[in-house]
């Protein structure tokens, strides 16, 4: 394993202390049996990895980062997943998935790529009748995404916001420590110098920004 691999699978491991988050968002939903869940933009599939712990059923998890998804089928390998998540390069653009064929669509971190009411607009035909939307995003005009939830078809289940505190001690400052253990060994990799760098601004932001605090919105399709 690279230096860069290393840092990338500790920085998962780190994320891994907001799963606490998406087992709670999962819980508002009603029961489902053997869902069919479609993770949109999965990323390494930290967020992925424990919903097939927790659903018993089958994920489709799409990016179109390929060295994040090879990272996402290492892990599915190591914890023998293979039947519970398939994985799908593509864009969320052009998600080329049929309509009306999950029970769940998962978003943690992605909609901001396209936009939360373009978002939600978009991917409503991809839910079976009364499917659910589940989304992780920054938590700026709040009110105004309520009110889009229910002109574009939803109801809302479920919200609930992760603070600034908690970015802070449960992900950044973790990181922070993380950044500084690579960066004292002084490495050669100019990919992993960049990466580092790259996280450093994102912590150095996160206080100024929005997204030092975020939103989970859990909706129905109606």
């Amino acid at each position: 394993m690279s230096n860069l691999d290393s840092y990338r699978a500790k920085k998962d491991h780190i994320r891994e202390n907001l799963n606490k988050y998406t087992i709670k968002a999962y819980k508002s939903l009603s029961e489902i049996e053997n869902p069919r869940i479609l993770d949109v933009g999965c990323g390494t599939g930290v967020p992925t990895v424990e919903l097939a712990r927790i659903s018993g059923g089958n994920i489709t998890a799409l990016d179109d980062n390929e060295n994040s998804l090879n990272m996402l089928k290492a892990k599915i390998k190591a914890w023998e997943l293979d039947k519970k998540v398939t994985v799908l390069n593509d864009s969320i653009f052009t998600m080329d998935v049929p309509d009306e064929s999950f029970d769940i669509i998962w978003a943690e971190g992605s909609v901001f790529v396209m936009g939360f009411e373009n978002s939600i607009k978009n991917w409503r035909r991809f839910l079976k009748s009364d499917g659910f939307l589940v989304i992780h995003d920054d938590s700026k005009d709040k009110d105004k995404k309520l009110e889009l939830v229910k002109k574009h078809g939803y109801r809302l289940i479920d919200e609930f916001e992760l603070s600034h505190q908690v970015w802070s001690d449960e992900y950044y400052k973790p990181l922070e420590q993380l950044i500084k253990t690579f960066k004292d060994k002084q490495p050669d990799d100019q990919n992993l110098i960049n990466e580092l760098n790259k996280d450093q601004i994102e912590i150095d932001q996160s206080f100024s920004s929005v997204m030092a605090s975020s939103l989970i919105i859990i909706i129905q399709k109606t």
